[in-house]
């Protein structure tokens, strides 16, 4: 009997307070407690009725997660202490049972203050709430005196020779049968083994793929004397290698649609929603095109990675981390490789695995750290090579030392970045960004990978659950007052149409990853990229989700970013004069394994302009396409759309405007330096800090660009073409306590959750007279985007 003990549990709070809950489970935060539980220990109990009646047998209890430290105790003697909280661990209880019904099981759980103690492994908990409790399941097992522990099926690279592991409790070898289950439901096998280590042969193997994830079931039957024993798991046939820079899945190219998934929740937090929920979870990712997900800093229950196997989605983990790994911690790390390659070695979508994450708790200046890390990554390998490893998954300021892809860090505000971004992404692409400490033939070869990028989009507080949004900014154990969402939301009230406003911050994330992720594609030396993040959580509010998991308003549109095949203009120009010719580039980029002869066609909503026959070299970007037109004063997107044997396989879309000669009026005040003298406004650069830690650079907390001007005004082509003519500099209060209006600012930089509110267009009216400042640079296209905007 093997069964999950999730159900009919009491806890007890160091308060004294009691409640009736179901596993998985944490202590609840408040804002007084946030970013620790209201209680640091608790002692939950069970009744062990399923026991009553069982005789002959040993019982073990298996804790896939608890978080931190725990005590075990049956009938009121301890029989188990265990310290941190990724690891599972399990412990036999049989000698300690009654097995009338009335056997009780206590778990005593306790916690720390996570800024108290740098040196633990604690993941994000010191961003986004310290998670204490069991946070994955239990399993109990009823077993004989020789029990299977664990079954490995590990596919090799010619797949079809399985390598198969079978662990017997007391380490020696047993005779067993083993039947093994294609995924059609046919038996292929049914045979006798007396080693537990050998290899399968499976002729004819049906492959686990993105499209087509079929899974074997093994079956392993065993009975020696009075113990009898059967041990059932899934499989998955499939190879994941690099060749040069391109990462192979089963043989074939493969690039990288993928998200960070940091799997935090806005009612149960830390721990895994029921079955159905995250099987919706997942399939969202699958609709928006994407082919991975990363999961990040923690480690997946079974079930994550079960459903991800069943829906053909690539898992990315990486290993939770400590804020200054000391040699316990290290030697923690290292333990927990073992624990996890195990426990999720049938899973065929776990395929990637990070070691560290941007150099958090090490320092890769040292030569003794680096010889670590360099250990760390070679044992990896040894223990599974099936998989593929990253030492360090780096970002500006830390840096790879030995690593199976080549994957950076990169964040830039949209729009205006999209000159930084742009450098970037071609020297990365290239090789002339230093991503290596030290640069070597084959570091310069391995597929490259934009492992995170993300621009911000506000959800709805209509839609909000949990608590939250009462909790504030906490970054690395430092927690930030008045920077919670709700009390943001306050501030938002105060300056525009809260709906209006959500929409536009939604509407600049959506057309900022669709400028950053164009620029990626049209660089066929990088092999993928993963969007941060798949989903908001707490405070940061760059999913593409929100932190229910509902959608965004452009999750429709996703679906074509992440397509293999993708239509981009280089270098769109979305502001056009009456009269002039739009000149345009355009290239498709071919991310497939397949050549083919497409049809491009070119229109705007009302008529086609253009349809050109184009061949598509598989793993590459075709050669620029001259487009040019002259627009009607109605045109608000230009749309291309590749076709195969006359159906549509891919689609693009951009915003365009065309202006006629609007003068202006009005007097301008073009401010371009930080010396504006005036009684209510002062002018202060993007890099000033805020707050001691936060500019307004909009780099990490996103800049969200808000219009005031009429709702016939097309803001998607005024947003696209902003980044050309921003300065550096923005308008703020003069009076620190008090917020510019929105019916004054009709360009505003808001950076965040209203973090700071500053304007690149603000007008004043004054005995009838109206004047302009505004920080944008001046030149003509600068005026065209005044003149719409005010007129």
């Amino acid at each position: 009997m093997r069964i999950t003990l999730n159900h009919g549990w009491k806890i007890t709070y160091d308060d004294g307070t009691c409640d009736n809950i179901s596993l998985p489970h944490e202590f609840p935060m408040t804002e007084q407690s946030y970013p620790n539980p209201v209680c640091f220990s608790g002692l939950y109990e069970r009744k062990l009725t399923e026991l009553k009646g069982i005789s002959n047998k040993r019982i073990m209890l298996r804790f896939h997660g608890i978080d931190w430290l725990s005590k075990i105790y049956v009938n009121g003697k301890q029989v188990l202490h265990h310290e941190n909280g990724y690891d599972l661990f399990e412990v036999e209880i049989t000698d300690f049972l009654n097995f009338d019904g009335h056997d009780i099981l206590k778990i005593h759980v306790s916690d720390f203050d996570i800024s108290d103690k740098p040196e633990i492994v604690v993941g994000k908990q010191d961003w986004y709430g310290n998670a204490c409790g069991i946070i994955q399941n239990i399993e109990l097992w009823a077993v004989d005196d020789v029990f299977i522990k664990s079954a490995k099926f590990i596919p090799m690279k010619d797949l079809k020779t399985i390598k198969c592991e079978i662990e017997f409790s007391d380490k020696q070898e047993h005779d067993f049968s083993l039947t093994v289950i294609d995924p059609s439901g046919t038996q292929i096998l049914n045979e006798k083994f007396s080693r537990s280590t050998f290899d399968l042969l499976i002729d004819d193997p049906k492959l686990w793929s993105l499209k087509s994830p079929q899974l074997y079931t093994a079956i392993i039957d065993f009975a020696k004397d009075s113990s009898k024993d059967r041990f059932q798991t899934t499989f998955g046939i499939r190879s994941i290698d690099v060749d040069e820079d391109r990462i192979l899945l089963n043989g074939e190219p493969v690039y990288i649609f993928g998200a960070l998934d940091q799997n935090f929740y806005p009612v149960n937090h830390y721990t895994l929603p029921e079955k159905n929920d995250l099987l919706s979870e997942l399939l969202k990712a699958k609709e928006m095109g994407l082919n991975l997900l990363r999961f990040h800093v923690k480690i997946p229950d079974d079930l994550y990675l079960e459903i991800a196997d069943e829906l053909g989605l690539l898992i990315w983990i990486d290993l939770p981390y400590a804020r200054q790994l000391n040699e316990k911690s290290m030697g923690y790390l290292e333990k927990l490789l073992e624990n996890l390659l195990k426990r999720h070695a049938n899973h065929p979508s776990f395929v990637l695995l990070s070691l560290i994450n941007e150099s958090w708790g090490v320092d890769l200046s040292e030569e003794q750290t680096r010889s670590w890390l360099k250990m760390f990554f070679r044992k990896a390998k040894v223990l599974d090579d099936t998989r593929l490893y990253v030492d360090n998954s780096a970002c500006m300021g830390n840096f790879h030392v030995i690593s199976d892809i080549d994957d950076f860090h990169f964040y830039h505000s949209f729009p205006y970045h999209n000159a930084q971004w742009d450098e970037k992404i071609k020297s990365f692409a290239t090789g002339d960004f230093k991503s290596f400490f030290e640069s070597s033939t084959e570091s310069k070869k391995l597929p490259k990978i934009v492992s995170e990028f993300g621009v911000w989009g506000l959800s709805d507080p209509k839609d909000w659950e949990g608590n939250w949004m009462k909790f504030p900014v906490t970054t690395m154990g430092m927690k930030f007052s008045n920077s919670s969402p709700i009390e943001a939301i306050a501030r938002v009230c105060g300056f525009h149409n809260i709906d209006d406003f959500i929409y536009q911050t939604q509407l600049n994330q959506f057309l900022g990853l669709k400028y950053q992720i164009e620029k990626i594609r049209l660089r066929p030396e990088i092999s993928g990229y993963v969007i941060t993040e798949f989903s908001d959580i707490a405070w940061e509010a760059n999913g593409l989700l929100d932190y229910n998991r509902m959608p965004k308003i452009f999750h429709s549109k996703l679906r074509f970013l992440n397509k293999k095949i993708l239509p981009i203009i280089k270098n769109h120009t979305a502001i056009i004069q009456d009269g002039d010719t739009y000149h345009a580039q355009i290239y498709i980029a071919n991310n497939s394994g397949k050549n083919m002869d497409a049809d491009l066609i070119i229109r705007t909503d009302t008529k086609i302009l253009k349809q050109i026959p184009v061949p598509l070299k598989k793993w590459s970007v075709s050669e620029g396409i001259d487009f040019s037109a002259k627009f009607e004063h109605d045109t608000q997107n230009i749309f291309l759309e590749v076709f195969e044997n006359g159906n549509l396989i891919s689609r693009n879309f951009y915003p365009v405007v065309v202006l006629g000669p609007a003068p202006l009026s009005d007097e301008i005040l073009w401010v371009n330096d930080d010396l504006l003298q005036d009684e209510e406004l002062v002018s202060i650069s993007e890099k000033r800090k805020l707050h001691g830690f936060l500019d307004l650079s909009g780099d990490w907390i996103s800049n969200l660009t808000i219009f005031n001007t009429k709702r016939n005004k097309n803001i998607s082509a005024l947003l696209w073409s902003l980044g050309e003519v921003a300065s550096e500099y923005v308008l703020i209060s003069k009076q620190t306590d008090k917020m510019l209006s929105s019916d004054n600012s009709l360009i505003s930089k808001i950076t965040g959750w209203g973090y700071a509110f500053t304007s690149i267009l603000y007008i004043k009216e004054k005995e009838g007279k109206r004047k302009v400042y505004t920080t944008l640079k001046n030149n003509p296209l600068s005026r065209s985007i005044i003149s719409y905007v005010l007129y």
